[in-house]
Formats: C-alpha cells, structure tokens, sequence
C-alpha cells in the first residue's frame, strides 16, 4: 500500500477564507484579552472551519469522502488507516493532495494522484503518477489526533480548472445526542482555546437556547438553527486565572436538550 503520513511543506490556497461569517462566544473574562487581531484571526478561523464542515469550498459536482480501513496502537498513540475517495471528478486526470491544518495554513502531502473506475485515489506507478508498491496501489492515509481534532485533506487537479473538494474528519470524536439531535466539540487550535461547536437534528430555523459553563462562569444566549437544521458556535471557553478546565454546552430546543462537555487547555494523543 502506499502509506502517507500527513504533514511537509506550505502552499499558498488564499479561497480556503472565503465564508459567511459566525458569531463567536466569549466567556466573560476573556474579553480583555481579545485584541482586534485576535479577534479577526478567531473569525477568519471559524468561517473556514464551517465552509469545510458544510462543503461550500468545494467545485460543483465534486466531493471527497473517507473510508476508515483499520486501527492500530502505537507507542504513544493510536494510528488511523483511512481510504480516499472522490466523486464526480474526471478520472484521466493528475491530482495533488493538500492537508488544511487547524491554523489555516496548507501544505501539499503527495502529487500525481490518479482515481481508479471507483473513484478511490490510487498511486498509478507511471510516469508522472505517484508510485506505491505497485501498480494502481491505493493509498492509505495514517492519521493520529487528539479527542475532537480534525484531520481536513483537500484534492485538487492538476489542470487549469483546479477542480478541488475538501473533506473533514475527526478520528476521535467528542459527541453528544438527545432525542436526534446532536452536539459536536472540534478543537480550532491544539489546546481548545478557540472550540467549535457543530451541531445537527434540529428543527428548521427553529429558535435554540445556549447555556455554557466554565469553572461557574456561565453564559447562554438565543440562536437560531440553519435551514437544514444544523447549528454551529465558536466557544473561547478559557477562564482568567485558569491554565486548563472543563466547559459544559447545551443546546436546548423544543424537541431536546443534548448537552456537551469539552476540554481546554490540554492536549494529548489518542
């Protein structure tokens, strides 16, 4: 198999940014920490962490998906083998792979990719391919995380359209469910300073009530949900005076209540 650990060089994808904007959630001591700099870098964060998460990034017609192959323990951590697959892409055609780190910068993980008549991203062995262990040997993708951190890939052509498709997923997710309705914490940097909360299964536009606990701090406030039923926030849930700590968040509407709890401040491999 071709085996790919994700991670070498920067490249330049300034349409990642472009989204609609969110609203961020502060804890009430963090405010005065929050310069007009750290405060559009926050935004800028957050528009791309939901333009991937809802798929707006990608070219029309085309979408990336994830097939989870096998798990396996390492000394210190817990190595995820995934396959990749593209749909409605051109299969005559090159493509390079690109991972989206949680700070926003790009770097490019393998070139020459080509698609099988499945769809699934091979190492073809020819010239200009990518080579494997043999021919049209699938390539696997070896991911490690921390609980809720996200793993975005992109795969983009190498031709003038740059036909290109971004997908997400987190290898050990934080979930929360109540009566269909689901809450999800994804971290936005290493340690949880910024935390997005994804949710789905709501009603459409309804009107949902928030309520956040740090350390006793609270806060809450009224949303409403997206048209499709899907609900996304962006907690800073750190406390003043506080390295490291425990956030509750409920997401109430009239059909459930699913409440969530996160970390902030730590960062450990699963």
């Amino acid at each position: 198999m071709s085996r790919l650990f994700v991670c070498l060089y920067v490249l330049s994808f300034s349409t990642l940014a472009m989204a609609q904007s969110v609203t961020v959630q502060k804890s009430a001591s963090s405010d005065e920490n929050l310069t007009p700099e750290v405060q559009a870098a926050v935004v800028r964060l957050s528009n791309l962490e939901k333009a991937i998460w809802n798929g707006t990034l990608n070219s029309p017609g085309v979408k990336l998906s994830l097939k989870e192959v096998s798990r396996s323990r390492a000394t210190d951590r817990t190595l995820v083998k995934y396959e990749l697959f593209a749909t409605g892409f051109p299969k005559n055609l090159r493509y390079t792979l690109v991972e989206i780190k949680i700070s926003g910068k790009v770097v490019q993980s393998l070139d020459g990719i080509t698609l099988d008549e499945g769809g699934r991203a091979i190492c073809a062995g020819l010239t200009g391919t990518c080579r494997g262990n043999g021919p049209n040997d699938p390539i696997d993708l070896v991911l490690f995380a921390g609980k809720g951190e996200p793993k975005r890939l992109s795969l983009i052509s190498n031709d003038p359209n740059h036909l290109k498709a971004i997908v997400s997923v987190v290898p050990f997710p934080n979930v929360a469910t109540d009566k269909g309705c689901v809450l999800e914490s994804v971290i936005g940097t290493p340690k949880g300073e910024i935390t997005y909360i994804h949710g789905s299964g709501f009603e459409s536009n309804e009107e949902l009530a928030f309520n956040a606990e740090s350390y006793g701090e609270k806060n809450s406030g009224v949303s409403k949900a997206e048209p499709d039923g899907s609900y996304f926030a962006v907690p800073l849930p750190n406390v003043k005076g506080k390295a490291s700590g425990t956030t509750t968040w409920s997401v109430k509407s009239k059909n459930c209540n699913p409440l969530l709890t996160f970390n902030w401040g730590t960062y450990r491999l699963e």
